[in-house]
């Protein structure tokens, strides 16, 4: 094979929806699927008998964000979603996963515009949850943005969402139909808020490596003192 010949050791072929009769064929000279989209399909084959397959795998996550949105009465906005895995519905946040190429502050004030009719500011990170075995067995990072909402009048997206409501953050934390994992990501806000949130995870661009573009890193940083942050 002039392939391997040449010194190939991974051959990689696109087959566009239009000319899937391809795939038998190829399958039959030994490529295997890597992954597939709407419109196409990646097979693969690795040439070398002699060596381990070297082709990474594909991209093996999920990114989910949430808006954790407090306004000045101390309330926290949640939701209950319209349709759910579990019988009885849960308060949570509101969140969904991010579009390709979508930064995280983004996705959070998407969503949360999306699912609530509130327009709110990133202003930190406040945590975020690695689980496995998700769906299709893939894992997720789940995101959760401190956020500030910019106005308080709730519009639902009535296709997505059931309830929407300002809940006082006492009543979030005792209520039955809120999970263990928001409580903790309300206990994570309370930890900040007790230390008068003089510090944020927040998105600084910094240079790519191959150095044609920026990438945006998150790294804890000082946040700037204002005047509600003296005692007089």
């Amino acid at each position: 094979m002039k392939w391997q010949e040449n010194g190939v050791r991974g051959v990689w072929i696109k087959i566009s929806l239009k000319d899937a009769e391809i795939v038998p064929i190829a399958a039959q000279n030994g490529f295997e699927f890597h992954h597939a989209h709407k419109d196409y399909v990646m097979m693969i084959r690795w040439l070398p008998t002699d060596e381990p397959n070297m082709i990474p795998g594909y991209a093996a996550h999920y990114v989910g964000v949430a808006g954790f949105v407090v306004n000045d009465q101390n309330e926290v906005l949640v939701i209950q979603e319209k349709y759910t895995h579990s019988m009885q519905a849960h308060w949570k946040l509101p969140g969904g996963l991010a579009e390709p190429g979508e930064d995280l502050a983004d996705t959070a004030r998407r969503e949360v515009l999306e699912e609530t009719g509130v327009d709110a500011e990133f202003l930190s990170l406040l945590c975020f949850r690695h689980q496995h075995n998700f769906s299709f067995g893939c894992s997720d990072m789940y995101f959760v943005c401190h956020m500030k909402p910019k106005n308080v009048d709730i519009t639902i997206c009535e296709q997505e969402v059931s309830k929407c409501q300002w809940m006082p953050i006492s009543e979030f934390f005792s209520h039955p139909d809120v999970s263990e994992q928001h409580r903790f990501f309300l206990s994570c806000y309370q930890d900040g808020d007790a230390h008068s949130w003089n510090t944020s995870i927040a998105p600084k661009r910094v240079i790519s490596y191959w150095k044609n573009s920026h990438d945006l890193v998150y790294s804890i940083s000082r946040r700037r003192p204002t005047c509600s942050s003296f005692s007089f």
